[in-house]
């Protein structure tokens, strides 16, 4: 007789996967419905209009339903449509990857899995991801992506600028991020007496290698989008930048890396002057997650408080969804 030999034991991290993506598909399907008011409208509009239209019929329709053209979330909206699937169970799925990526992205970091388990199911932003903002989702799964792979220098560049084209907020993010890097080297070769060249320009090609493909097919959208917020942002105070500023504070206690993050939220504030907060305050508290997630394994004082205060939130935001139909009433 012949011995079998059994298959290795499924490891503890793929059961966890499976089940809070499941959890989240499930999650997402049944809350989905609920979410008809706001910005789903337009959503909903653009995704039952382009059923049965061409691809570039489709376009047309599309953008006169959601007003500006993301070309990543238009792709997906017309081939599911194609295809005749439910749009609440397309998103449900999107959700699902993200949750899923996201863990992923936090485990490499070392982060505790119980924490991770809070982040996808009870953070405020990430809620917001899930039925609100349907468009920046997608760009924040090529992000997660981009630094899932970020040991591959080229794929995770690709992925980096998919993000970005799904949705220009994400520019925010990586303009950040290089300028942090141009500062520490500046830095750097100023304390050594050194003056490095080659990663300078390395750097500057990165930036102009990223930036122009950009800018070329989403020129005139980033600067629509730019234009519409700025004048929105002329009625908010400098008062306003009060939650950036704390989550600015917070960062700089858990990491010694001091002048990167200085940089870091100098383009971050700036950019909440000029076309107000409440659009980059996620993108500052991604950034300190970024840092105290990765002290302690995300156990630590600043995750626990914050992560208290958007748990809150997050009970009103489910509650406004079953009440008036959207998150924000």
């Amino acid at each position: 007789m012949s011995n079998v030999r059994l298959d290795p034991e499924i490891p503890r991290s793929a059961v966890i996967l499976f089940c809070a993506s499941l959890g989240i598909f499930l999650f997402s399907l049944f809350f989905a419905p609920f979410y008809y008011a706001g910005d789903q409208i337009a959503y909903t509009n653009a995704y039952n209009s382009a059923f049965g239209q061409n691809l570039v019929d489709g376009l047309l329709v599309y953008a006169s339903s959601v007003s500006t053209i993301e070309p990543i979330h238009y792709l997906i909206v017309w081939t599911a449509s194609k295809l005749g699937l439910e749009k609440n169970f397309v998103m449900a799925i999107a959700n699902s990857i993200l949750a899923y990526l996201i863990i992923r992205v936090l485990l490499q970091w070392r982060v505790s899995v119980y924490v991770a388990l809070a982040v996808i199911f009870t953070n405020f932003y990430v809620l917001v991801l899930y039925f609100t903002a349907e468009r920046l989702k997608f760009g924040f799964i090529f992000l997660m992506l981009s630094l899932l792979y970020s040991r591959q220098r080229k794929l995770s560049v690709a992925f980096a600028i998919t993000a970005v084209i799904a949705h220009s907020q994400q520019i925010l993010i990586y303009a950040s991020t290089l300028f942090s890097s141009v500062m520490a080297s500046v830095s750097s070769s100023l304390k050594t007496g050194t003056f490095c060249l080659k990663k300078l320009l390395l750097l500057t090609t990165t930036i102009i290698l990223v930036a122009l493909p950009v800018f070329y097919f989403m020129g005139e959208h980033i600067t629509d989008k730019f234009q519409y917020y700025n004048a929105d942002a002329q009625e908010n105070s400098f008062f306003r930048l009060w939650k950036i500023s704390i989550f600015f504070l917070l960062t700089l206690q858990y990491s010694t890396a001091r002048l990167k993050i200085i940089s870091t939220f100098s383009i971050l504030l700036l950019a909440a002057a000029l076309i107000g907060p409440d659009r980059v305050n996620m993108i500052a508290y991604c950034f300190f997650m970024f840092y105290a997630l990765q002290y302690k394994g995300g156990v630590n004082a600043g995750v626990a408080l914050t992560s208290f205060y958007f748990g809150l939130k997050s009970i009103y935001f489910i509650l406004d969804i079953l009440e008036t139909g959207q998150g924000f009433s």
